[in-house]
């Protein structure tokens, strides 16, 4: 069987479900991971795996060394894939794919780099990104993008049209089964927010968005699921969250349990009705580049959402049909969308509904799998 060589600076970050969807559902093709740094291994369990933070000190050093003069070409990943022979280097993120330019090139292998959101917001920022993607774009065979919005980012970014295809992100439809969602009597409403603590996941709209309508109906509550990073912007950031808390005095109403393991953060997204993603374009320009792969696991387990017009989250929320969506920042909006789903709950199983059935046609993980494999086969 074919192999594929996958690309990650970390493996892998605490939610990067949607990156093991790819390495778990590709059934025709064997995977194997290159990476400088890993963890969570035993939630996103991989065997054939190379890390150069796994090398001899010595080693390490080495590779390290001489990586930061090659614009972070490391010998010992060509050693690996020389032997291995894989037939195509897929790197995920932009500035990965950038740095394997070499890698693949010695190897004598088509490339193709997934965009996610950061590498196709932030990093093209600083002009010496702008150039290194037109480095990328030249000689890397094809960009994926999570949907026509980031493909568009993409071509503004000078990437031919051509080279750019839309590879929607898979999620495990076994693993979230349909909960049709239903309001008992007797018992709170509950609505979750679920991010990291990044301005451009627009929290602190959220958190006044519900702080209006909790002062109305006293049957809400809401559950905030994520922290901040190490980066300073996201401490800062945190602070702000927990200054709107304290002003809109909310404390008794939410249910803050930091971040979850991705297997407890799925268990606990089934005790709620609503989902509330106020993503916007942050203050230093950072987007979700595509849409954020929470809101593609909460449609499938059929709750309805609200969220904002924001980069492809079109694509994934369906307005009026499986959730509502409202400019970004539009805290008034928010709210009322909330209130109308706090009044009219006999509407949540229809857009729960309408959101499964939407993410099983567009987003189902061994679907996009098959699709994915299509672009291998042209590829190699």
């Amino acid at each position: 069987m074919h192999l594929i060589a996958h690309s990650l600076h970390t493996y892998l970050f605490r939610t990067g479900s949607w990156i093991y969807s790819q390495l778990k559902n590709v059934k025709n093709f064997d995977s194997l991971v290159i990476a400088t740094r890993k963890q969570n291994l035993d939630v996103f369990p991989w065997d054939d795996t190379y890390f150069i933070c796994d090398l001899a000190p010595l080693n390490r050093f080495f590779q390290r060394e001489y990586a930061k003069r090659t614009d972070f070409y490391y010998p010992f990943f060509y050693k690996v894939l020389k032997q291995r022979q894989p037939v195509l280097l897929q790197s995920h993120f932009g500035n990965r794919g950038y740095f394997d330019l070499k890698l693949k090139e010695k190897l004598k292998i088509p490339q193709v780099t997934t965009f996610y959101g950061h590498d196709a917001s932030m990093m093209p920022q600083d002009v010496k990104w702008r150039i290194r993607y037109k480095e990328l774009f030249a000689r890397c065979e094809l960009m994926l993008a999570e949907g026509n919005h980031m493909k568009k980012t993409l071509v503004e970014l000078g990437c031919e049209a051509s080279k750019v295809v839309v590879q929607h992100l898979g999620v495990d439809l076994e693993k979230i089964p349909l909960i049709p969602r239903k309001l008992e009597r007797d018992r709170k409403i509950k609505i979750l927010i679920a991010s990291t603590f990044r301005d451009k996941k627009g929290i602190t709209y959220g958190l006044e968005a519900f702080a209006k309508i909790a002062s109305v109906y006293k049957n809400v509550e809401l559950t905030l699921i994520g922290d901040a990073g190490r980066s300073q912007r996201e401490v800062e950031y945190k602070k702000e969250i927990l200054g709107v808390i304290a002003d809109k005095n909310l404390y008794d109403k939410i249910n803050y349990l930091g971040f979850l393991p991705y297997p407890e953060f799925i268990e606990e997204s089934k005790k709620h009705d609503i989902f509330l993603a106020p993503s916007m374009r942050g203050s230093d320009g950072e987007t979700e580049g595509g849409a954020p792969v929470t809101l593609i696991e909460m449609s499938a387990y059929g709750m309805p959402v609200v969220s904002t017009q924001h980069c492809d989250i079109p694509e994934v929320i369906l307005d009026n049909r499986s959730g509502f969506l409202v400019a970004e920042k539009d805290v008034d909006g928010l709210a009322q969308r909330l209130e109308f789903l706090i009044t009219h709950p006999e509407k949540w199983e229809e857009l729960g509904m309408a959101g499964r059935r939407h993410v099983e046609e567009e987003y189902d993980a061994r679907k996009q799998a098959a699709k994915l494999e299509e672009i291998y086969l042209k590829l190699v």
